[in-house]
């Protein structure tokens, strides 16, 4: 049916004042754009109208933009009208869009398709379709259907996505190159020296408690007692009394404050000054008191900085002539002396247009410094700065007027980000001398060395490069650059060379200077150690001979004295016997020496890109003994090394791991690999190793690593422990020095008998109880990560000494050293509280002495819930038997744990009680004192928290304190 179509008239779509039409823009001039703005113009003008007629009566037009529009979220109450709605529109059936988006619902615009009876001719007007048809959203903002559209598929809502979400891959982060930063020093880390001035004056001196405080512009050093080791310690009259005192850095000191307690009432101290020296800085402050402290007296002091001498050095900086070797980054020195260290000091040429530390160049410079006494060591430094920073140090020499002394800092290497470990600084000691080279032309005959080289047991420790040697002596002489090479493929991995040499005898050996020329690929060469043997010649020998021959007059006079001078014919007799054995001994031994034996350690590599760069390095002599025949070889001893692998996750490795033991006498052993038929180094394991190497003496300490080889070689290292068995030129001047000291302690008691006293018989050794010792243990705890990839990313660690003890062979006597130990474990009454790991137990005194591990098992299905477990030992001689036995005394605490093994380990530990037997010895002081004997001691030890890896904290191991503490009797 058609419909009557009621046409619009034509209307004015411009203001006539200035030919402008309101939009949602604002106002423009559609003349200015063309027809086609103008016809949309009038469309959206048309389509305004017919709203405006439709919904006058309904809704109250809106202003906001400059048209007239309905948004009926700005006016509620219009919306309801009653002509429009008899109730409220549900607003499930009714949604309005947001009023930012200006879109109107499509139930709006149904009175607006109604049909209408008015046609107009105008055809303009056909945006709006008056035919029925299917209702769509009219947005009376947007001026086309296209920008409709548009904006409808911008605001339409997401569809649930329902397939499977892609995993998204997240790449590694990169590994960095860890920087290494210097630490400020900590607190403690700085010294200082108080020395404190008494007065010249009568009765100036105290034996009353002195105390001082530091202020200082940085920090405060609070009240610390000055004293010493003494016991009957004072003040004396005009005396200098000096104190070590470590502190924070405390800066420029201010003020000190002198405290004066104790004594008597009537005590006095005359103090004249004190002086402090920061020992790092070598600055000296004087704070002048010369007044009288009486008793429970402080005085405030205000110091002033003392004016020391300001002497020039005049240093020189040699540049090596390699290619690459200049630098223009800025370089700076600090020079270290016997009375303090300098200021980093800028080396910068004070002439200009000159450039500095150019290839081959020798730079001056002369620095006024206050004086620092004999330098010890210097450290040059540069910022990387520039393209190319990497730096060729050939030496440096530095020159003081006031005395006259030169001192030489050899180096000839590069310093740069790309050399070794990157490090921009080098520390370099200080020579007084040189040696000079001698000839058999020039001085001294020739004589033969035997030079054996060990290279190091580790990857890629090979080397093709030409090695050479130096060897200097103690006298300033030295040998030329000799190079080491025969018919063989010399210097490969864990490889030991002998090399004879004919050279000028430089007398007793004092170090030597071993290198390679860099030549060829993968020229880096890892050296273990370097030992020569010096044949000494007839001269040389008979020297040593006639020294030895006055040595042994001296004695025998000395002999002779004692003899004359003693009243006990008995005594003379046996002196007599002594003296003749000791001087046959001498007429024995005083033959001339063969050759002398150095030993120089090195354990480093000589390379461009590792450790520090080197490719040439001085090592000195750690010991030299002289052999009096081809035959006498260097003395080995046994050696017991165990492993604690620590129990934490991935703990374990199956990498190559190796040991390096160092004596305090300088000497050190070969690099050695610790390897059996077992998997060792697993998580929380024990292993155990034997070795045989040459007599360190007592062990300062060790190098451990591995070489990163095989996945997750990361290792984390417990401690330890090296059993040291003693050779018997070692036992048997043990037992001498512990016969001594029982005789003096006798004597210092008064115990002797008189007849003991008259008559010293041999009969007397055999009452002396001394004991055989039987190994020395040295313990190394580490508790740190040997991983590329955890912790500071070393692999290889040095490892000192903490603890060491003596044991002796057989154990102790069950009367003296040893006790009985009785353990009772309480299990907690909680589920699956129980456990069937191996169970162990440590004890621990009040002075610090322990037992070891015990393993707690005596073949029954211990350890279960709410199960209390008593066990009975000998301390340590029932589990292992080459142990000795130690009475710890009053339990402090104890370390209990398991080792986590099998399924369940988990274990709720109530509490743990040990009843400690009381020794004889100890009892008797008990009687003493009028108590009575107890029988034993009980610690109760508290606990009452899982050992499981699993729960509460994760830990399989815990310390208990001793809460309660109770004697019983008989």
């Amino acid at each position: 049916m058609n419909r009557e179509r009621k046409y619009i008239s034509r209307t004015r779509i411009t203001d006539p004042e200035n030919g402008t039409v309101p939009t949602c823009v604002g106002k423009i001039n559609p003349k200015l754009y063309g027809d086609g703005l103008q016809n949309l113009c009038r469309k959206t003008q048309d389509n305004l109208s017919r709203l405006s007629t439709n919904m006058a009566d309904r809704l109250e037009p809106c202003l906001q933009y400059g048209i007239k529009h309905w948004h009926p979220n700005d006016r509620p109450k219009s919306a309801y009208s009653a002509k429009s709605y008899a109730t409220p529109p549900d607003p499930k059936v009714v949604r309005w869009h947001d009023t930012n988006t200006m879109f109107a619902d499509s139930r709006i615009f149904d009175n607006v398709r109604r049909p209408v009876t008015d046609i107009s001719e105008d055809n303009e007007s056909d945006s709006l379709s008056m035919t029925p048809g299917p209702k769509t959203t009219f947005c009376y903002i947007c001026s086309t259907l296209e920008e409709h559209q548009r904006h409808l598929l911008q605001y339409r809502p997401k569809r649930p996505v329902s397939a499977k979400p892609r995993i998204e891959y997240v790449a590694p982060k990169p590994r960095l190159k860890k920087k290494i930063e210097e630490v400020e020093p900590n607190i403690g880390d700085c010294l200082y020296r108080v020395d404190i001035y008494t007065g010249d004056k009568v009765n100036a001196g105290t034996s009353g408690e002195v105390y001082i405080t530091m202020k200082g512009s940085r920090d405060v050093l609070y009240k610390t007692r000055l004293a010493k080791k003494t016991s009957n310690f004072s003040f004396m009259r005009n005396t200098k009394e000096s104190f070590f005192l470590k502190g924070p850095r405390l800066g420029n000191l201010e003020i000190i404050t002198i405290e004066h307690e104790g004594g008597k009432k009537n005590l006095r101290w005359y103090l004249d000054r004190v002086e402090i020296t920061d020992m790092k800085s070598g600055m000296i402050w004087v704070f002048k008191c010369q007044d009288w402290l009486d008793n429970s007296d402080s005085r405030d002091l205000i110091g002033k900085e003392k004016e020391q001498p300001i002497i020039d050095y005049d240093i020189t900086v040699y540049t090596g002539n390699k290619s690459f070797g200049g630098t223009d980054a800025n370089i700076s020195l600090t020079m270290y002396g016997a009375n303090g260290q300098s200021q980093k000091i800028l080396l910068v040429d004070s002439s200009k247009g000159q450039t500095c530390f150019e290839k081959g160049g020798v730079d001056r410079f002369r620095i006024p410094q206050r004086d620092l006494g004999e330098l010890k060591k210097i450290r040059i430094e540069h910022d990387g700065k520039g393209v190319a920073s990497g730096w060729h140090l050939e030496k440096i020499t530095i020159t003081t007027n006031a005395p006259k002394q030169i001192y030489y800092f050899l180096y000839g290497g590069f310093i740069g980000k790309d050399v070794g470990k990157g490090h921009l600084y080098r520390e370099i000691f200080a020579k007084k001398s040189l040696p000079k080279e001698v000839t058999t032309e020039t001085k001294g005959p020739k004589t033969t060395y035997l030079v054996t080289v060990q290279t190091g047991d580790v990857k890629y420790a090979g080397t093709d490069a030409n090695v050479f040697i130096q060897i200097c002596g103690k006298d300033g002489k030295a040998t030329r650059k000799i190079k080491l090479d025969d018919a063989r493929n010399n210097f490969e991995r864990g490889a030991t060379e002998q090399f004879k040499l004919e050279a000028p005898d430089v007398g007793t050996i004092s170090h030597i200077i071993v290198g390679h020329d860099n030549f060829g690929p993968g020229a880096g060469w890892f050296l273990d150690e370097v030992k020569i043997k010096r044949y000494i010649l007839k001269k040389e020998a008979n020297k040593y001979v006639k020294k030895e021959e006055k040595k042994r007059e001296k004695k025998e006079q000395a002999l002779r004295k004692s003899r004359e001078n003693s009243p006990d014919q008995k005594r003379k007799q046996r002196r007599d016997e002594d003296s003749e054995e000791e001087e046959e001994d001498n007429r024995r031994k005083l033959v001339p020496p063969l050759y002398e034996e150095c030993v120089f350690p090195c354990n480093e590599w000589l390379a461009n890109d590792e450790g520090d760069g080197l490719v040439e390095k001085e090592l000195k002599c750690a010991s030299s003994m002289l052999r009096f025949s081809e035959d006498e070889q260097e003395e080995k001893v046994h050696y017991t090394v165990i492993v604690h692998t620590g129990n934490v996750k991935f703990a374990g490795t199956d990498a190559d791991v190796f040991i390096q033991m160092f004596g305090e006498n300088g000497r050190c052993s070969r690099r050695t690999k610790l390897d059996d038929s077992k998997n060792n180094f697993e998580k929380g394991m024990e292993d155990i190793f034997e070795l045989d190497d040459i007599n360190l003496g007592t062990l300062s300490h060790i190098v451990i690593g591995h070489d990163d080889s095989g996945m997750g070689a990361g290792w984390f290292l417990d401690d330890v422990i090296i059993r040291k068995h003693l050779s018997q030129k070692e036992i048997k001047a043990h037992k001498q020095k512990e016969k001594k000291k029982f005789k003096d302690q006798m004597k210092a008691k008064g115990k002797q008998k008189k007849k003991r006293q008259e008559s010293d018989t041999e009969d007397e050794d055999d009452e002396v109880p001394i004991r055989t010792p039987d190994y020395e243990e040295f313990h190394f705890p580490c508790n740190k990560w040997l991983d590329s990839k955890e912790g500071d990313g070393e692999i290889e660690r040095t490892l000192k000494c903490k603890k060491k003890q003596l044991h002796y062979e057989g154990g102790v006597n069950q009367g003296e050293h040893s006790t009985m130990y009785q353990i009772i474990v309480t299990t907690g009454n909680k589920s699956f509280a129980g456990t069937d790991a191996n169970v162990y137990i440590q004890l621990h005194g009040r002075k610090g002495q322990e037992t070891p591990r015990l393993p707690l098992d005596d073949e029954k299905n211990n350890f279960e819930k709410g199960q209390i477990d008593v066990f009975k030992r000998l301390d340590v001689n029932a589990v292992i038997l080459t142990i000795e036995s130690v009475d710890v005394g009053p339990v402090s605490y104890v370390t209990i744990g398991h080792d986590d093994s099998g399924p369940g380990a988990g274990w709720y530990l109530d509490e743990v009680k040990v009843r400690r037997y009381i020794q004889k010895n100890e009892a008797k002081e008990y009687v003493k004192r009028g108590r009575q004997k107890p029988l034993y001691e009980e610690s109760v030890l508290p606990c009452k928290r899982w050992l499981s890896s699993s729960d509460d904290d994760k830990k399989t191991e815990r310390q208990l304190k001793c809460e309660q503490r109770t004697l019983h009797y008989d």
